[in-house]
C-alpha cells in the first residue's frame, strides 16, 4: 500500500465496511456514502463511554465531505499516517456517513515511533458491537447514537446483568 492507491485502498475499506455491516447489523446500509474525517487524538478520554459521548458530539457538528476531499485529506498528511479506521457513524435509507478516524506516527512513542516510521498506514473498516449483543444476534448500527433502541436495549441488558449477580 502506497500513496499513489490511496483511493483504491479506501474503496476496499468501503467495501469492507458494507460487507461488515450487512452480516452483523440488521439495518440497511445506503449505498450513497458521505464522510468526516478525525485524529483519534480528539477523543481520547480514560473510559470507553465517556470516550463514545464525546465522539458522538464531535462528530455531529463536523462538515460532511466527498471521496475526493477526504483523499486530498488523506494525502496531505499520508506520511505521518500509522493507521487508518472506517467506521459508520450514521446510516439511514438516504445516506451512510463513514468516520475515517486515523492515528498519527507523531504520536506514538519514541522508541516505537522509530521502528515505524518508514511503514505505510494500516487500513481497517470495523463495526462497533454494543456491549449487550449477543454473539450471533445482529445489533443497530446506529446503537453508538443512543437512541431509543438503545436505551431500550441498555434498560434490559442491566436487568439481565442485576439478575445473574
Amino acid at each position: 500500500m502506497n500513496k499513489e492507491n490511496l483511493k483504491e485502498n479506501i474503496e476496499t475499506c468501503i467495501v469492507n465496511l458494507q460487507r461488515l455491516a450487512m452480516i452483523n447489523c440488521w439495518n440497511k446500509i445506503s449505498p450513497n456514502y458521505v464522510f468526516i474525517v478525525s485524529d483519534f487524538n480528539e477523543f481520547e478520554r480514560l473510559n470507553f463511554f465517556e470516550q463514545r459521548k464525546v465522539r458522538n458530539k464531535v462528530n455531529k457538528s463536523k462538515t460532511i465531505l466527498s471521496l475526493d476531499s477526504v483523499i486530498e485529506i488523506l494525502n496531505k498528511e499520508y506520511q505521518d499516517l500509522y493507521d487508518i479506521n472506517f467506521y459508520i457513524f450514521k446510516a439511514t435509507k438516504k445516506e451512510t456517513v463513514i468516520e475515517i478516524q486515523y492515528y498519527r506516527k507523531s504520536n506514538l512513542d519514541a522508541d516505537y515511533f522509530e521502528i515505524v516510521k518508514n511503514e505505510e498506514p494500516m487500513f481497517h473498516s470495523k463495526v462497533s458491537k454494543p456491549y449487550y449483543a449477543k454473539d450471533n444476534n445482529k445489533f443497530d448500527v446506529n446503537w453508538e447514537l443512543c437512541g431509543v433502541r438503545y436505551f431500550w436495549n441498555h434498560f434490559i441488558a442491566q436487568i439481565r446483568y442485576r439478575i445473574n449477580i
